[in-house]
């Protein structure tokens, strides 16, 4: 991406001092000439934002196998953020939840998909940040298969949750933690 944006801004250096250099003398197209290059620029950088952070950014949604749940007893780790339906473009459609020994994956039905706590292979910090909270990624190896989850924490004062699923998989598998617990970068 930065080598692109690189190349991108060379270009446009050349187009400027091209412009600069032929159309000086007419001022009307001088001006005109250089606010459509630079939205051009502009366009086409925060394109290539967008494209490296946003677009493909949100998990493919896996054929799981969801069961009748009772969340009651279950600690929620997840929450949805709003950016005016963004969000739904990064984020896992599902909540998620832990217990003593497993993992779960709730969808809109309150069914429930199941996964042991050793089989997650990774739990790490993004790079994106919605409405002042970090995204994460829970990556866990199911039937030979990677599945990636990703979700905003619902760390509070008052709801500790995700810090207790922090924990507690860094007793369980301290390999999977990817990414240090800070409570300035939750």
């Amino acid at each position: 991406m930065i080598k692109r944006i690189i190349i991108y801004l060379i270009i446009y250096a050349v187009l400027l001092i091209t412009i600069v250099f032929t159309l000086s003398e007419m001022e009307t197209f001088f001006i005109l000439a250089i606010v459509i290059s630079g939205l051009g620029f502009g366009i086409l950088i925060i394109f290539e934002v967008y494209k490296k952070f946003i677009f493909g950014s949100k998990p493919k949604n896996y054929n799981l196998e969801y069961i009748n749940s009772n969340v009651e007893n279950l600690n929620k780790i997840s929450q949805k953020p709003f950016l005016f339906g963004l969000e739904k473009k990064i984020i896992s459609d599902d909540e998620f939840y832990f217990d003593d020994e497993n993992f779960y994956v709730v969808n809109g039905n309150n069914e429930a998909a199941k996964f042991d706590l050793n089989s997650i292979t990774e739990l790490s910090r993004t790079s994106i940040r919605i409405n002042n909270s970090t995204i994460w990624q829970v990556k866990i190896n199911h039937k030979e298969e990677e599945l990636i989850f990703k979700f905003a924490n619902n760390y509070t004062i008052w709801n500790k949750n995700f810090l207790l699923f922090y924990e507690k998989l860094k007793a369980i598998n301290p390999s999977a933690i990817k990414s240090k617990w800070s409570l300035w970068k939750m």
